[in-house]
Protein backbone atom coordinates (compact mmCIF):
# COMPACT_ATOMS: atom_id res chain seq x y z
CA UNK A 1 0.00 0.00 0.00
CA UNK A 2 1.35 3.42 -0.93
CA UNK A 3 1.31 6.47 1.30
CA UNK A 4 2.37 10.06 0.71
CA UNK A 5 5.38 11.51 2.51
CA UNK A 6 3.79 14.49 4.31
CA UNK A 7 6.92 16.63 3.91
CA UNK A 8 7.84 16.28 0.22
CA UNK A 9 4.68 14.69 -1.22
CA UNK A 10 6.50 11.68 -2.66
CA UNK A 11 4.67 8.35 -2.90
CA UNK A 12 6.17 5.80 -0.47
CA UNK A 13 5.39 2.09 -0.38
CA UNK A 14 4.70 1.00 3.19
CA UNK A 15 6.81 -2.16 2.87
CA UNK A 16 9.78 -0.21 1.46
CA UNK A 17 9.56 3.01 3.50
CA UNK A 18 13.05 3.91 4.70
CA UNK A 19 11.64 5.91 7.61
CA UNK A 20 8.41 5.86 9.61
CA UNK A 21 7.14 7.62 12.71
CA UNK A 22 4.12 7.33 14.98
CA UNK A 23 2.82 10.77 15.91
CA UNK A 24 -0.32 11.27 18.01
CA UNK A 25 -1.76 7.90 16.98
CA UNK A 26 -0.99 8.18 13.26
CA UNK A 27 1.87 6.43 11.46
CA UNK A 28 3.64 8.62 8.91
CA UNK A 29 5.94 7.22 6.22
CA UNK A 30 8.90 9.16 4.82
CA UNK A 31 11.09 8.77 1.75
CA UNK A 32 14.23 9.77 3.66
CA UNK A 33 15.65 10.61 7.06
CA UNK A 34 15.78 14.27 5.98
CA UNK A 35 12.00 14.37 5.54
CA UNK A 36 11.47 12.59 8.86
CA UNK A 37 13.77 15.07 10.63
CA UNK A 38 11.87 18.01 9.09
CA UNK A 39 8.57 16.51 10.28
CA UNK A 40 9.92 15.97 13.82
CA UNK A 41 11.17 19.57 13.94
CA UNK A 42 7.84 21.02 12.73
CA UNK A 43 5.03 18.47 13.15
CA UNK A 44 2.34 21.15 13.26
CA UNK A 45 3.22 22.04 9.65
CA UNK A 46 2.71 18.48 8.37
CA UNK A 47 0.40 16.49 10.66
CA UNK A 48 -3.21 16.49 9.57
Amino acid sequence: MAAIDPVCGMSVEEADAPEKLDHEGTTYLFCSSDCKEEFVANPEDYAS
